[in-house]
C-alpha cells in the first residue's frame, strides 16, 4: 500500500544546511498501514554557536532524546560542522493507538486526533522522580487559556524546604510555569501545560505535569476537545513491523520503574510484536539496541517461517529475559484498605483466580485496577475495581471508557461515603 504523505510544506528556514519546519510541521507525521513507525532519521551539521538544546528545539525534539541519539557529542559545545543525528523516527507505543498517548520512558506525546492518515507527536517533559506522573487512563476534563497556578501545599513546602519562596496564587504571566494555555485531566492534580521554560523540554523537570513548549501546547490545545482520553504508559523498549521488517527501539528506563534484568523490556517488546507474526530474530542485534538505548529504531529481524533446525540458537541471556512477567500489580485489599473515592465495579467473583485475571487485563489496557475482598451474603467474594474518581461524573466518563476500550460495562461504586 502507498505511504501516505506529510501535506504541508516545509518553510524554507535554514538550519546547519538543512530545511527546519514550523512546529507544527515538525509534530505532523504520516501513517502508514503498513507500518508501526513514523517520521525519519535525519542529521544536520551544527554551527559553532550551537548546543544540542539549540539543536532539539528547532527539530521538535527533547534534550534526553537528543542526548542520547548522540553519545558521543558534547551537550554545550558540539563544534562547527559536527554531525548531529535527529531520532524523529519513532515506532508507535503497543498499548493504546488512540487519543492522547504519552510514553514517559520516551518523554513523548502521541496525538491520534489529528486524522485518520496523520499523527501529531510531540516532545514534552515529566515528573521528577520524587514527583513522578502517574501510569493509567485520564481524560480531558477542562481546557483553560491564561492559567492560573495555585501550587499545592506540597509544593510550596518543598520550594520552603530549599530556603525559596513561592506564592499561594502565580497570575498568568512570563513567571507562570504552566504557560500560556492549561489541559486539566481527570485526576485533577495533573495536567497537560506549557512552560515558560522551554530548555527544559525533554527532561524530568516537573511535579507530575506534562508540559510541552510554548508553540507546541499552542497546537495541541486547539485540537484536543474535552473528554479526550489520554493513555499514560511505561514502554522503554519498543518494536514494531515496517513491512517484513522488524524494528526495535530503547530508551533508558525510569528510575522508580526499572526493571533488574535490563533485556527484560526488550525481550518482552519483541515476543508481543512477533505472537501473531513469525520472524527470525537477530538477538545480538536486541542485545545492544537495549544496551546502548539511543532511542532510535533499528532493524532486529524480518518475517519468515523456518522451521526448528533453521532457527538460529537463543542466547541464554535472552532465553533468562524471557522467563514469564511478573503479574502486574493489580492490588488486593480488605475493604477498609482501599482508597476511598468513586470506583467502576467490573465484577465480582467467588474465585479470587478469575479476579485477578481481569484486573491483569485491565491494567495491560492501561486502567488502574484494584482488587477488593468483600461478603456480600455468606460467601466471600472478590470485586474488580477501576478508579478511583474524584466525583460521579468522572466515574460515569470512565464506564464509558471502559467500555469502548475493553468491551465491559460496569457500573458505580462510592466508597468514600453517602452524600459525597
Amino acid at each position: 500500500m502507498r505511504t501516505l504523505l506529510i501535506t504541508a510544506a516545509l518553510l524554507a528556514v535554514t538550519w546547519g544546511g538543512t530545511l527546519a519546519a514550523d512546529p507544527a510541521e515538525q509534530a505532523l507525521r504520516a501513517l502508514n498501514p503498513d507500518s508501526e513507525l513514523v517520521g525519519s532519521v535525519e542529521t544536520v551539521r551544527s554551527r559553532y554557536e550551537d548546543t544540542l538544546i539549540d539543536i532539539a528545539r528547532a527539530h521538535g525534539l527533547g534534550y534526553h532524546a537528543i542526548r542520547n541519539a548522540n553519545p558521543g557529542v558534547d551537550a554545550w559545545i558540539p563544534g562547527e560542522g559536527t554531525e548531529v543525528i535527529l531520532p524523529r523516527r519513532h515506532i508507535l507505543p503497543r498499548q493504546h493507538r488512540s487519543g492522547i498517548v504519552i510514553n514517559l520512558p520516551e518523554m513523548r506525546l502521541y496525538d491520534y486526533t489529528a486524522g485518520q492518515d496523520h499523527i501529531m507527536t510531540y516532545a514534552i517533559s515529566i515528573g521528577r522522580m520524587d514527583w513522578s506522573t502517574p501510569l493509567g487512563t485520564l481524560r480531558v476534563i477542562q481546557k483553560t487559556e491564561q492559567p492560573t497556578w495555585t501550587p499545592p501545599a506540597s509544593i510550596r513546602q518543598a520550594y520552603a524546604a530549599r530556603g525559596e519562596s513561592l506564592p499561594a496564587v502565580v497570575p498568568p504571566g512570563p513567571d507562570n510555569p504552566l504557560g500560556e494555555f492549561a489541559m486539566r485531566l481527570s485526576n485533577p492534580s495533573y495536567l497537560i501545560h506549557g512552560t515558560n521554560w522551554p530548555e527544559g523540554i525533554g527532561m524530568r523537570a516537573t511535579h507530575g505535569c506534562i508540559r510541552l513548549a510554548p508553540s507546541d501546547i499552542e497546537h495541541l490545545f486547539s485540537r484536543i476537545p474535552v473528554g479526550t482520553p489520554v493513555h499514560i504508559v511505561n514502554e522503554p523498549v519498543k518494536a514494531g513491523w515496517d513491512g517484513d521488517t522488524l524494528y526495535l527501539e530503547a530508551h533508558p528506563v525510569l528510575e522508580e520503574l526499572q526493571e533488574p534484568n535490563n533485556l527484560t523490556p526488550a525481550v518482552r517488546a519483541v515476543v508481543r510484536a512477533t505472537g501473531a507474526r513469525p520472524a527470525e530474530v537477530d538477538w545480538a542485534a536486541v542485545t545492544r539496541i537495549a544496551n546502548a538505548r539511543t532511542g532510535i529504531p533499528e532493524a532486529v529481524g524480518i518475517a519468515r517461517a523456518l522451521a526448528d533446525e533453521e532457527r538460529a540458537p537463543v542466547p541464554v541471556e535472552i532465553q533468562t529475559a524471557m522467563a514469564p512477567a511478573p503479574a502486574p500489580s493489580a492490588r488486593v485489599t480488605e475493604g477498609v484498605g482501599i482508597e476511598g473515592g468513586w470506583y467502576v465495579q467490573l465484577g465480582s467473583f467467588g474465585d479470587a483466580g478469575n479476579a485477578r485475571r481481569l484486573a491483569l487485563r485491565l491494567e495491560e489496557a492501561g486502567f488502574s485496577a484494584h482488587l477488593q475482598d468483600h461478603t456480600p451474603g455468606e460467601r466471600a467474594m472478590t470485586r474488580v475495581l477501576v478508579g478511583p474518581e474524584q466525583n460521579a461524573n468522572d466515574a460515569k466518563a470512565l464506564v464509558t471508557l471502559l467500555e469502548e476500550a475493553v468491551g465491559l460495562k460496569g457500573h458505580l461504586l462510592n466508597l468514600r461515603g453517602a452524600g459525597e
